[in-house]
Formats: C-alpha cells, structure tokens, sequence
C-alpha cells in the first residue's frame, strides 16, 4: 500500500512539472525575443536620460539657489523657505528621480512666476537687500546657460522614450516634463534676464559681470 501511495504521488509530481514545462516553454515562444538592436536601444535610452538629467538638474540646482536669495532680498521668507526645502529635496539622491525632476521643475516654474511679478522698480533696493541680490546673480548665470541646453536634449529623450515601449512604461514623470521644457525655458531665461537687468539699475555688486557673460542672450 504504501508503495503503491509513492508511485502515485511520484506520478503527480512528474505530470504537474511536465505539465508547467510545457506552459513555460509556450509562453517563451510567444514572448518577444530581445535583440541586438533593442540592447543597443537601450543603452542609447541610458545615455541620453544620463545626459538630460546631469543638465537638468545641475542647472535647476543653480537656477533654484539664484531664487532663494532673491526671495531673501524681496523679503519673501515664505517662499524662500520652501525654495531651500526644494533644494534639500532635489540634491537628495536618495529620492526617487522622477519625484526630485519633478520638483525642481515645479519649483523653479512657480518661482519665476512669483519673482516676475515681485521684482518691481520699487523692490529690494535697500543696502541688505541688494547683498542678498549680489548672491543670486553668480547662480543666475550659470543657472541660465545650463536651462538653455535643454532644449534640444529633451527632444533626444523623449525620442529615445518612444522607441522603447517598456522604458515609456518607467518614466511617468519624464513623460509629463519634457514636452514642457521649451515653455519652461522661456519662462526661465525671461525671468533672468529680468533678474540681471534688475540688477544694474539698482547697482548691485557684480551686475556688470553678470550682463557681459550673458552676451546677446
């Protein structure tokens, strides 16, 4: 009896794993095959978000520091605070990509606005306020010359994100950024000639340097 209760259970087993191998080998044949092509894809797809996100980000960086003094020198603590959070959040490599890319953009698009309209003949023209202004300006430039760059890499990545389906699937959040970024561009480098020009009518400490890098901008 027992014999014959192993031979049983050694044929079930035997038949649920011949059973499964053949499901296994059905569904790798109808699984698409990888390719060369579709690796080289790939690693272009890594290349150009490596790319785009390395200018983002150290330009967003710049661009963000530049509106925080600012606020300072507008006295607009509020949202001086919450632009050095931003900051702290985006330099974190610790959060997720997409979030930090998220809120960098969102951050510097909400204070460009909010500077565009803030930065009045009438505003941060005291002795504190135009120091608070001289720190803006180094982070104005840089930050303006590096959003410039964009343009152009957003169109290659979001290229590379259409011919790979499963990478379109991952990238959510670049996804809704790129097609935005000439509009986010605009604004910004608006806003900061806007902040350069501020700065000479109001003579603050390197303004003059910071017209001449920007050239015919």
């Amino acid at each position: 009896m027992k014999k014959q209760t192993n031979k049983f259970i050694i044929l079930v087993l035997v038949t649920f794993f011949s059973f499964n191998f053949n499901i296994a080998n059905s569904l790798e044949l109808k699984l698409p095959k990888k390719t060369d092509k579709s690796s080289s894809g790939a690693g272009d797809l890594k290349d150009v978000k490596l790319k785009f996100t390395k200018i983002f980000f150290e330009s967003s960086l710049e661009y963000m520091e530049a509106q925080f003094h600012l606020f300072n020198a507008l006295e607009m603590n509020d949202e001086a605070s919450k632009t050095r959070k931003s900051i702290d959040f985006v330099k974190n490599d610790k959060n997720k990509e997409g979030k930090r890319l998220t809120n960098a953009f969102n951050s510097v698009s909400e204070n460009s606005s909010a500077i565009e309209g803030a930065l009045t003949k009438e505003a941060a023209n005291s002795t504190e306020a135009k120091v608070h202004y001289a720190k803006s300006l180094p982070h104005a430039i840089k930050g303006i010359l590096g959003t410039i760059q964009l343009p152009p890499e957003a169109k290659n990545l979001l290229d590379a994100i259409k011919a790979d389906k499963m990478a379109a699937l991952k990238m959510g959040s670049f996804l809704k950024v790129l097609p935005k970024i000439p509009e986010y561009v605009k604004s910004a480098t608006t806003v900061g000639k806007l902040i350069v020009t501020g700065a000479k009518s109001r003579d603050v400490e390197g303004a003059d340097d910071a017209t001449s890098q920007l050239g015919d901008l």
